[in-house]
C-alpha cells in the first residue's frame, strides 16, 4: 500500500557550515505491506521517529517521495498531505495528545467529523467498549489514567477506519502491564490493518512484530520479517524445537521409546547448561512466549526482509481519492473560546487597550466623515422645527435665490411648497412716530429689522397654523387710499410688534398702530404699507433667548446665542411681514437684491472686478437708447436682445479689451464674446458666456435680455417651507448641501447654521490629519491584538498539531484562531460602538449646555457603526492571520513537540 524512495531528511544547523548538518534519514528505500505490524527500533537519533512522521506526513522531507496507493507525493502541497491523514491514517502519540476541551466522545467524533462523516453515538460506545471504555463518553480527558488515556487515543486512530496505524511510542509513558495491554490490541489491529510503531523496547518488537526495522544515523541496517521455523517431530504429539525445546503436547501419552529419547537428549544437554521441566501452566506459557513458540509447537523467527515477503495490492493511481477535512463551526469556535481563559489579565488588557483605541477611531472617523446635510438634518429634528428657510449663501455672503435656482428647488423637491420671501432692506419704519430705541430691552424685542415679506394666502395659513392675534388679514382695497400706502394692506407679527411698542413711544397697543404707515426700502426705492393687523407664529418658541439684552456685537457672553437668534430673527416666520398674494407678486415683479459687485471674466482666463448693474431691457427707455447707446451691431434691437446678447459699457470696451472707439463697431461686427459671472459666484465654472452686441455710456449698467435678468439675476432673498418631519426632510437638506451648480449654492437657514459652518469648516480643515490619527489608532489595535494571538498560539500550538495530525488542514486552524479574535472582535466592537457613541452625544450635549445651543455637530451613525464593525474585522483577521499563517504553515510534529 505504501512505499518510501530516496527518503532524506536533513537538519541544517548551521546554513553556513553544512558539516554541522545533521541526516536524520540517508536515501531510505522501504516498501509496506497492506497489513501487520511492523516495528521501527534504534536508539534515539537513530531517525526512526522522523521517519514515521515523514511517512505520515507530519514532517517535511529534502528529498524522495512517499508512494500511497501508488501515487506519488511529489506533487503533494501541505493540504494534501493533510487530507492524506485525514483519509489513510491514524496517529496514536506517546504524550496521548487528547483534546482537553472535549469530552472522550467528542474526541472520538471529531475526527469522524474531520471526514465529512456524521458520528453516531452508539458507534462512539461500541468503539470505545471494544478498548475496554465502556461508559467513558462523557468522561474528561483529566479524570482518566494514562493507560485511559492511551486507549482513547487508539479508539481515536480507530473511529474513522484508517488503513495504517502509526505509533510512536506508545508504551513509553505507561506501566508494563498497561503497555502490554496496548501492544495486545495493536497486535490484533494488525490483523486487518497496517501498524506502524516506533519503540525502543525490542523484546515487545521481537513478541509483536511481523517485521522489524532498525536503524542507525538515518540508515536501515537491519530489515528482518518474522517467519515460522517446523519443529522436528519426534513421534506424534512430541517435537524438538531448534533442538532446544522438548515439546509434548498436552494429553499427550509417552512410550518408552520416547522417554529413552529425551534421556538420551537431558545425558547430552544436562552437562552444558541448565535443564528446566516444569509442570505448571503460567511458567510453560512464559517460555511458549520467550522461545516464540506458536499454538502449533513451530518455532517463530526473524530472518532478511525479501521483496516477495511484502504483500502489497496492486493500485492504480488514477483511483486515489483523498478527503478534505471539515472542522466545523462550533468546534472551532470551542477551541478558540477556551484560549481565552489562559490570560485573563492579558485578555482584559488588550481588549481594554483595543477598545480604546476603536473608540477613538470612531470619535475621530466621524469628525473626518463630518457630514453637514447629516448633522443639519439630526439638528432640526432635535429641535423639532415646523419650518426651515432656504437662501443662497456662499463664501460667507448671501446672495439673491434666483428663479431660476428656485424652479430647480421646486422641481427635485416637489413635496414641498415654496414660499418666496423678499427682503425689507434697512428694515421697517412707523411713519410718523418718536422713535427712542431701548438699549436695555430684551433682544428678542430689541429689533425693528424684519425677516421679510411674503404673500399670506390660505394655504400659507394652513401650512404654518398662523392665526389673527389683533385686527384683520390684509386684503386688496378697492378704494384708492392714500397715496402712501397705495392700496395696499399688511400684518406683521407679534414679535415684530412687540419691538415697535418698546421702540416708539407714543405706540403702546394695537390701537395706537392700526391703520398706520408701515415703511421698508425694497427694491432700491421705499415702498408703503398700512397695517391692518398682528399676526401669532406658534412655530416656533423663543423663551430662552429673553434674558438677551442689548447688542450682539458689543456682547462676548452667550456669543452663540446671540448668533442662534440673529437667524431666526433673519430668517423665519417670526418677524415676518405679510401681504395679499396681488402685492406681493407686482413688489416681486423684477425684484432685484442689493449686490452689484459682479467680475468680468476674459477668454484668456483673466479675472477681472468691475462694478456693474444689470438692467433689464425692457426698462430702456426711448431717451437712453437715443442718447446713450453709441454703438450697435448691425440689425441688433436692444429691446428685443436675445439671451445670449449683452450691451456693456463703452468704459468696458476700452480698458479691459483695448478695443478704441473707432474700431468698437467693427470689432462688434466681428463678434465679441464675455463671460460675466451670475448667481453671484465668482468661481470660474458659472459664468454666462454673451455675445457684446453693443455699447453704451448709462453708467455701469448692462442691459440684458428678460430671461436672463429674471433667471439669473432677479429672485428672492430666501424661501420658507413647511417640514413634514419624517425622510423626505433628510432628502430635502441632503439636496441643499450638496447643491453647487450655476455658481450658486443652497444653504439651510436655521439658528444652528452659524455654528454648523464653523465647526463643520474646522472639522474639514483638521480632517487630513485626523485621518493618519485613525490610521494609527486601527494599527495600534491591530498590533494589541496581534500580540494575545501569538501568546494564545504558544498555549494551542500542541493542540492544533494533534488536530493536524488526525487531518485538520491549515485551513482549520484560521478558523479556530478567527473564532478566537473575533470573539474579541465582537466584545471591541461592542464596547468601541457603544463607547463612541455616548461620547459623541456628550460632546454635542456640552454645546447644548456649555454654549446654550441645540447641536447635533456629531452624528455617529450606522456608517460609523459599520465602519468601527469592519475595522474591527480586518484587524482581527490580519492580526490573526500573520501569526496564524505562521503556525499553519508548521509541520505539525513541530507543533506537537512545542517547536
Amino acid at each position: 500500500m505504501i512505499s518510501v524512495r530516496n527518503l532524506t531528511k536533513i537538519y541544517k544547523l548551521n546554513k553556513k557550515d553544512k558539516s554541522k548538518n545533521v541526516v536524520a534519514l540517508n536515501s531510505i528505500n522501504l516498501d509496506f505491506p497492506d497489513k501487520g505490524l511492523v516495528f521501527l527500533l534504534g536508539k534515539s537519533g537513530s531517525g526512526k521517529s522522523t521517519l514515521l512522521n515523514a511517512i505520515g506526513g507530519l514532517d517535511t522531507f529534502d528529498d524522495g517521495e512517499i508512494i500511497i496507493k501508488g501515487k506519488s507525493s511529489k506533487n503533494f502541497k501541505q493540504s494534501d498531505f493533510d487530507s492524506y491523514r485525514n483519509t489513510f491514517i491514524g496517529f496514536i502519540f506517546q504524550e496521548y495528545n487528547i483534546l482537553e476541551e472535549f469530552s472522550v466522545g467528542k474526541n472520538l467524533s471529531l475526527a469522524l467529523e474531520l471526514q465529512g462523516k456524521k458520528p453516531h453515538k452508539s458507534d462512539v460506545e461500541k468503539l470505545l467498549e471494544e478498548v475496554d471504555l465502556k461508559g467513558y463518553y462523557k468522561r474528561k480527558p483529566n479524570q482518566l489514567s494514562g493507560g485511559q488515556k492511551q486507549r482513547v487515543a487508539i479508539a481515536r486512530a480507530l473511529i474513522k477506519d484508517p488503513e495504517i496505524i502509526m505509533a510512536d511510542e506508545p508504551t513509553g509513558a505507561l506501566d508494563s502491564a498497561t503497555g502490554k495491554q496496548v501492544m495486545d490490541t495493536l497486535k490484533k489491529l494488525s490483523k486487518t490493518k497496517l501498524v506502524i510503531i516506533v519503540s525502543h523496547d525490542r523484546e515487545f518488537a521481537e513478541i509483536y512484530g511481523d517485521r522489524i526495522i532498525e536503524l542507525k544515523d538515518g540508515q536501515i541496517i537491519r530489515d528482518e520479517v518474522k517467519h515460522e521455523v517446523p519443529s522436528v517431530k519426534a513421534a506424534p504429539g512430541i517435537s524438538f524445537i531448534d533442538n532446544k525445546i522438548i515439546y509434548i503436547e498436552k494429553g499427550q501419552p509417552i512410550s518408552k521409546e520416547n522417554l529413552m529419547q529425551i534421556n538420551r537428549i537431558l545425558i547430552s544437554r544436562s552437562s552444558k547448561s541448565d535443564t528446566i521441566i516444569s509442570f505448571d501452566s503460567k511458567s510453560n506459557e512464559s517460555v511458549k512466549k520467550s522461545a516464540f513458540i506458536t499454538e502449533n509447537g513451530n518455532c517463530e523467527s526473524f530472518k532478511t526482509t525479501e521483496r516477495e515477503d511484502i504483500k502489497q495490492t496492486p493500485c492504480n493511481p488514477n483511483d486515489f481519492k483523498m478527503i478534505k477535512s471539515k472542522l466545523k463551526f462550533k468546534d472551532s469556535l470551542k477551541i478558540g473560546s477556551s484560549s481565552l481563559k489562559h490570560k485573563p489579565i492579558r485578555l482584559i488588557f488588550t481588549i481594554l487597550l483595543s477598545v480604546i483605541a476603536l473608540t477613538m477611531f470612531g470619535i475621530v472617523n466621524t469628525f473626518t466623515n463630518y457630514n453637514q446635510a447629516e448633522s443639519t438634518y439630526q439638528t432640526i429634528k432635535s429641535l423639532d422645527l415646523k419650518t426651515l428657510a432656504i437662501n443662497n449663501y456662499l463664501d460667507y455672503n448671501e446672495y439673491p435665490l434666483t428663479q431660476s435656482l428656485y424652479n430647480e428647488l421646486k422641481t427635485e423637491n416637489n413635496n414641498y411648497t415654496f414660499y418666496k420671501v423678499i427682503g425689507t432692506g434697512q428694515g421697517i419704519d412707523i411713519e410718523n412716530s418718536n422713535y427712542t430705541f431701548n438699549q436695555a430691552t430684551s433682544y428678542t424685542t430689541n429689533r425693528l429689522a424684519s425677516s421679510g415679506i411674503m404673500a399670506l394666502t390660505s394655504q400659507v395659513q394652513q401650512d404654518f397654523n398662523l392665526q389673527i392675534l389683533y385686527g384683520n388679514l390684509p386684503v386688496d382695497e378697492i378704494e384708492v387710499g392714500s397715496e402712501r400706502h397705495q392700496n395696499r394692506q399688511i400684518c406683521i407679527t407679534e414679535n415684530l410688534f412687540n419691538s415697535i411698542v418698546l421702540a416708539y413711544n407714543d405706540i403702546n397697543s394695537f390701537n395706537d398702530i392700526k391703520d398706520r404707515t408701515l415703511s421698508s426700502y425694497i427694491n432700491n426705492q421705499w415702498q408703503y404699507f398700512k397695517i391692518v393687523g398682528v399676526i401669532k407664529d406658534n412655530n416656533i418658541n423663543i423663551d430662552k433667548y429673553k434674558t438677551l439684552t442689548g447688542e450682539s456685537s458689543s456682547v462676548n457672553k452667550n456669543r452663540a446665542k446671540y448668533e442662534e437668534l440673529d437667524v431666526i430673527m433673519k430668517y423665519s416666520l417670526i418677524n415676518m411681514c405679510y401681504t395679499t398674494e396681488t402685492v406681493f407678486n407686482n413688489l416681486s415683479l423684477n425684484y432685484k437684491p442689493q449686490h452689484s459687485n459682479y467680475t468680468i471674466f476674459e477668454t484668456n482666463d483673466n479675472i477681472y472686478n468691475y462694478t456693474i448693474d444689470f438692467t433689464n431691457c425692457n426698462k430702456i427707455e426711448d431717451f437712453v437708447v437715443e442718447n446713450y447707446i453709441h454703438y450697435l451691431k448691425a440689425g441688433i434691437n436692444p429691446k428685443t436682445l436675445s439671451e445670449n446678447q449683452v450691451i456693456v459699457p463703452r468704459d468696458l470696451l476700452n480698458s479691459f479689451f483695448g478695443i478704441s472707439d473707432s474700431d468698437i463697431l467693427k470689432e462688434l461686427n466681428k463678434g465679441i464674446t464675455i463671460k460675466i459671472a451670475t448667481g453671484y459666484n465668482y468661481s470660474k465654472n458659472h459664468f454666462l458666456t454673451l455675445q457684446v452686441v453693443g455699447c453704451h455710456d448709462y453708467g455701469g449698467s448692462l442691459f440684458v435680455s428678460n430671461e436672463i435678468y429674471k433667471n439669473s439675476i432677479c429672485g428672492s432673498d430666501y424661501v420658507i417651507t413647511k417640514l413634514k418631519n419624517n425622510s423626505t426632510d433628510k432628502s430635502l437638506i441632503k439636496f441643499c448641501s450638496n447643491h453647487n451648480k450655476n455658481g450658486s449654492n443652497l444653504t439651510i437657514q436655521f439658528q444652528s447654521t452659524p455654528v454648523l459652518v464653523t465647526f463643520g469648516d474646522l472639522i474639514l480643515t483638521l480632517s487630513e490629519s485626523l485621518q493618519y490619527v485613525a490610521i494609527g489608532l486601527a494599527v495600534f489595535a491591530g498590533l494589541m491584538l496581534m500580540n494575545f494571538i501569538s501568546t494564545s498560539i504558544v498555549y494551542k500550538k500542541r493542540e492544533i498539531g494533534v488536530l493536524r495530525a488526525i487531518g485538520a488542514r491549515g485551513k482549520d486552524v484560521f478558523s479556530i484562531f478567527f473564532c478566537e479574535s473575533m470573539i474579541i472582535c465582537l466584545i471591541n466592537f461592542l464596547l468601541s460602538a457603544s463607547a463612541s457613541g455616548i461620547i459623541c452625544s456628550i460632546i454635542n450635549n456640552v454645546f447644548a449646555t456649555k454654549l446654550g445651543i441645540t447641536l447635533t455637530l456629531l452624528v455617529f451613525g450606522l456608517k460609523q457603526i459599520m465602519l468601527i464593525f469592519g475595522i474591527a474585522v480586518i484587524v482581527a483577521f490580519v492580526s490573526s492571520f500573520i501569526p496564524v499563517n505562521k503556525l499553519a504553515r508548521k509541520n505539525p510534529i513541530d507543533s506537537i513537540n512545542n517547536r
